[in-house]
């Protein structure tokens, strides 16, 4: 789907064939676009937009260049509008003087904001404003999902280290939990580090036609990004912590278990090597002339096991 933007338009075009494209558009947003779709993308840019094996690609010559008057800068691995599920998924940018295209293959919370936003009445007038509106609006979207994960890891902390923990599965269900959460701190860890690149390149090397009062904005970015990285790592240590938490508290209800296994065995041990004597048929065997044997057997049996249990329990072994 192509959509396009326009200055001082407040509803978004969905290109069709035929029909004709505005000369204010300012935003070119390509979500999974066809072969068509890219061919009139590049009539209005002046150049081609990057495939998807472009925007993909890991080093740094492919991911950020300049020349002339187009920048090309490409996220590899970008957050999906719900980072719990699903694949990242690349994200491309083609800047130039009078116009930004996007291309994406997902949808996108920071998107959908600076859509809303050109709607509104402080809406982007030219095409660079619209391209820091979008990374200003990518690094929203990761501290406010980073914030909500913070917050589950509260909560969860609060449920694993109460008191009052009783739930059999709560342990087991918790290491499903950390290991999602930590899946969507890598997510928004790698689209951030992508931004992060993005601003740090055009705070270094941004092109001339871009006004030297815009910087600023790119320098803004690039420090909260900054932030957001020691806050990242906060949270992956916590996280950490977190399942080393669950993991020797699985331990010690696994060590639990084991020890009442012990002493079961250990009490059942005594009586059974009684029971094995006595049950022996041997005539010469002394106890089976005894009037009273039978008690004194059982009496034997029972004290066997009573007195290990009361060893265990001076010991506080049980």
């Amino acid at each position: 789907m192509l959509t396009i933007y326009s200055s001082g338009s407040k509803s978004p075009q969905v290109w069709q064939p035929g029909r004709e494209v505005p000369t204010s558009a300012i935003w070119i947003d390509a979500i999974e676009p066809s072969e068509d779709e890219r061919q009139q993308a590049a009539v209005l840019l002046g150049v081609p937009l990057p495939t998807r094996d472009q925007s993909s690609a890991i080093e740094l010559s492919s991911r950020l260049r300049s020349y002339e008057s187009v920048l090309r800068l490409n996220i590899p691995s970008y957050v999906r509008s719900h980072g719990e599920t699903g694949l990242m998924t690349p994200l491309g940018f083609v800047v130039t003087p009078k116009m930004v295209a996007t291309v994406r293959y997902a949808d996108s919370l920071a998107f959908d904001q600076v859509a809303r936003v050109i709607a509104g009445s402080d809406a982007p007038q030219r095409a660079i404003d619209v391209f820091i509106a979008l990374l200003e609006s990518i690094v929203d979207v990761g501290a406010d999902r980073l914030e909500s994960l913070s917050n589950d890891v509260s909560m969860l902390s609060e449920q694993v280290f109460s008191k009052a923990r009783s739930e059999r599965n709560l342990l087991r269900s918790a290491l499903f939990r950390v290991g999602a959460m930590q899946r969507q701190v890598n997510q928004i860890r790698s689209a951030m580090l992508g931004a992060s690149r993005v601003a740090t390149f055009m705070c270094d090397t941004a092109p001339k036609w871009i006004e030297s009062d815009l910087h600023g904005h790119f320098r803004s970015i690039q420090a909260d990004l900054g932030s957001l990285g020691e806050f990242q790592q906060q949270l992956s240590d916590r996280l950490q912590f977190m399942l080393d938490a669950v993991l020797g508290f699985i331990n010690t209800d696994q060590n639990d278990i084991i020890k009442v296994l012990t002493i079961v065995s250990v009490v059942t041990v005594p009586p059974m090597i009684l029971a094995g004597i006595w049950g022996m048929n041997f005539k010469s065997i002394p106890e089976y002339n005894w009037a009273h044997g039978y008690a004194f057997g059982l009496t034997m049996i029972v004290l066997s096991m009573v007195l290990p249990l009361i060893f265990f329990k001076i010991k506080k072994w049980l």
